[in-house]
């Protein structure tokens, strides 16, 4: 008895199944839906950018307004400070008052550094908070595709 060779045919080979009308609708509307989802995304993120510039925009005008009112300031203070000396009735008090001068200047500088830190610290954080929260979101997808 000589056993029978069986060749393969195209439907053992294939699963013709998967080529239905029903299995091309449900790919369909996955993909459709998938682009919706990036379509939402894309849209969630250009409203994530446009709020990091503009938090980032209203850190940069009340750095400038900060910046501007003490420039204003320390001229007018060097103003005063130099008709003071012009003043003097001695070398010596010239020299007191300019010493004077000097210290509080410093004093006013070393605070508008710490001042400004703070300013461009807080414009940090009110930009990045809005792309942090779209990265979250992303990983968040991204992980939900994973198999």
């Amino acid at each position: 008895m000589a056993a029978t060779k069986k060749t393969a045919t195209a439907a053992d080979v294939f699963d013709f199944k998967a080529f239905s009308p029903e299995s091309f609708k449900d790919g369909y509307e996955k993909f459709a839906e998938g682009l919706n989802t990036f379509a939402d995304f894309q849209k969630e993120s250009l409203e994530a950018v446009m709020a990091s510039a503009g938090a980032f925009a209203k850190g940069v005008e009340k750095l400038t307004a900060e910046q501007t009112a003490f420039s204003k300031a320390a001229f007018e203070d060097t103003v005063a400070n130099a008709k003071a000396a012009a003043g003097s009735k001695t070398v010596q008090e010239a020299i007191e008052l300019n010493s004077d001068f000097v210290r509080t200047s410093i004093e006013k500088n070393l605070g508008q550094i710490n001042k400004v830190a703070d300013i461009w610290s807080e414009t940090t954080k009110d930009a990045v908070e809005p792309l942090s929260a779209r990265y979250s979101d992303l990983v968040e997808k991204i992980q939900a595709y994973r198999p």
